[in-house]
């Protein structure tokens, strides 16, 4: 079956991740893309949004791997992902065609700080922007000194989320 490149942007932009499940990955390729806006609720997804960029790995698998990939996640976590063509761009600004999956049926929650900090390790593990992995571990909200040890650029978001939290509590009385 013939191979196709896809642009990963949760732990599957980790070859060392395809290979655990059992993907003949030998490395995936740092990109980036442009105009989406990532967000972990609970699991990973891509929202369109001009003003973001979104980064992640590149992979050349089957589409039996994708397959296989995509209905585990359905099993585990009862979302479907659903491919869109889109243009990757490489560290070296050349551009690559390539499939990647989106859902539309996530139910909004908290995410794992274990999943947190395994995406963290994945997109750092593709040398991603400092920024961006801030922008990862800030969805780890039950422990944020955790978050602000691993992302510096995070410092200060514990207060905001305190006050607001504060001020919610006082809307309420």
């Amino acid at each position: 079956m013939e191979n196709v490149w896809v642009f990963f942007y949760g732990t599957f932009m980790s070859a060392k991740i395809l290979r655990e499940y059992g993907i003949n990955c030998e490395a995936t390729i740092p990109a980036k893309l442009n105009g989406y806006e990532l967000s972990i609720r609970p699991r990973v997804n891509l929202k369109k949004n001009d003003s973001c960029v979104s980064y992640g790995g590149l992979a050349h698998i089957s589409h039996q791997d994708i397959s296989r990939l995509y209905s585990d996640l359905n099993d585990k976590f009862g979302i479907t992902y659903y491919p869109y063509p889109v243009i990757a761009e490489l560290a070296d600004g050349g551009l690559k065609p390539a499939l990647c999956y989106i859902s539309f049926d996530i139910q909004d929650s908290l995410a794992a700080p274990d999943y947190v900090n395994e995406l963290a390790r994945c997109a750092t593990e593709l040398e991603a922007p400092e920024a961006y992995i801030g922008h990862i571990t800030s969805f780890m909200q039950p422990d944020l000194e955790v978050a602000q040890e691993l992302a510096p650029g995070t410092q200060g978001r514990k207060e905001r989320i305190e006050s607001d939290v504060e001020e919610e509590i006082r809307e309420e009385e």
